[in-house]
């Protein structure tokens, strides 16, 4: 808390200051008796505590929202001793918009009496966020003087990236030993119906087939696949990113990536995240709401790390990366480095998709109207064509999206062909 005189203050100080002296050099008393009055009010005023006694709360509504949702914010003032004018202002974070409301109050209090106001704010990208600081100015009755104090009630808002229902998601050509939504080749108790064969002590009786059984004679039972889940592990690039935020490939990316892990995590799989760049972070495949928030923690974090080196996926613990786990790699491809780690992810044998954010389409909504820009958006097209049919002839399934379109009709367009091996599991 900080107490100052205000300019009225100061200036009547001033006056004070001056006209003593004057007066007794002069002896002249009416001088005195004209600043007598100044005088007796700046001693009162000194004899009075420096602020007024009062006790502020700070509320939110949630500390957990997706982009473009609000947080309603609820500031109260609950005075103990009278205060005069008051004002109270609670600054708005980075990246925060007024959605309606005031983060900014003025008010004047009796003793006992209680004040709040209301404000909601906007986050329209990730990230975390603070909000509790709030900065209380107030003068006394007569404007001569002046205090500011500063509370600092800490709330973290994490503002989770936007998600987008999907439903066409690629499947995982391999599968693990828990129960999921996938048909597994193996048999046992399950619900898809796979071989007949004929009965014997130990099966069970709702497994018989009795059409089969009266057309041949003897008693068969119908075998039926088991429903398995599957390892998914969606490597996210921060190598480069183009465009302004909160709508750069990477923020695209991280939204994307976001609404596949939702999507995996209701099909019961277990799902993880690898943040690949100049840093490496990541998360290790699991299920369940608590790896959601793991998940969206992760995400939260990814930025872009300038670097020269080159982060070797053979370093990433197999608990992170399993074998037969299904890799979605979400990238702009403006890196060469990831395209070199995720030929090096197919090439040891990894069940690989790649989701390309198309930095094109970002960068030409980021350019006004003009011949010359839509020229080298078109060269810079057919460049980025030709890389992409170079990936696919390595074998890699390659999907580009515009982030200015929906991803499910991208990822329903996915064409995959099963391998033999896998087909066998």
């Amino acid at each position: 808390m900080s107490g100052h005189l205000t300019p009225l203050g100061l200036s009547l100080l001033t006056v004070t200051v001056w006209a003593l002296p004057l007066a007794v050099l002069s002896a002249r008393t009416e001088v005195l008796v004209a600043i007598l009055p100044f005088m007796l009010a700046l001693a009162a005023l000194a004899l009075r505590p420096a602020s007024p006694d009062y006790a502020l709360t700070h509320e939110t509504s949630t500390d957990r929202v997706f982009e473009g949702e609000v947080v309603t914010v609820t500031v109260s003032v609950t005075a103990r001793s009278a205060i005069p004018l008051m004002e109270v202002l609670e600054p708005l974070p980075y990246g925060g918009e007024l959605a309606a409301g005031r983060n900014r109050a003025l008010m004047s209090l009796r003793p006992g009496q209680t004040a709040s106001f209301r404000y909601e704010v906007r986050w329209t990208g990730r990230g975390l966020h603070d909000l509790g600081t709030v900065v209380v100015r107030g003068r006394d009755r007569w404007g001569v003087r002046a205090w500011e104090r500063r509370h600092v009630d800490r709330t973290r808002v994490r503002v989770y990236p936007r998600i987008a229902p999907l439903h066409s998601l690629p499947r995982p050509f391999h599968t693990q030993t828990s129960i999921g939504d996938y048909t597994s080749a193996a048999l046992g108790e399950g619900i898809e119906p796979g071989d007949i064969r004929q009965f014997t002590p130990g099966d069970r009786i709702r497994h018989r087939n009795w059409r089969a059984s009266l057309r041949l004679g003897s008693l068969y039972v119908t075998q039926r696949h088991l429903e398995r889940n599957a390892d998914v592990v969606l490597m996210l690039d921060t190598l480069a990113e183009v465009g302004a935020a909160p709508e750069t490939t990477l923020d695209c990316g991280v939204r994307a990536a976001a609404s596949l892990a939702t999507a995996y995590l209701a099909r019961k799989d277990r799902v993880g995240l690898i943040v690949y760049g100049g840093l490496i972070d990541w998360a290790r495949p699991g299920t369940g709401r608590a790896q959601y928030e793991r998940l969206a923690s992760t995400l939260l974090r990814a930025d872009v790390v300038f670097t020269y080196v080159a982060k070797d996926l053979a370093l990433v613990p197999t608990r992170v990366l399993p074998p037969h786990a299904l890799v979605i790699a979400v990238t702009p491809l403006l890196d060469p480095r990831f395209t070199k780690a995720a030929l090096d992810l197919a090439a040891r044998g990894f069940d690989l998709v790649t989701l390309v954010v198309s930095p094109v389409a970002v960068t030409r909504t980021m350019l006004g109207p003009s011949e010359t820009d839509d020229l080298a958006c078109r060269l810079w097209s057919l460049e980025r064509r030709a890389r992409l049919d170079g990936l696919r002839s390595h074998g890699l399934a390659v999907l580009e999206w515009n982030p200015a379109q929906p991803l499910e009709p991208v990822l329903a367009g996915l064409r995959r062909h099963r391998p033999r091996l896998a087909a066998a599991r």
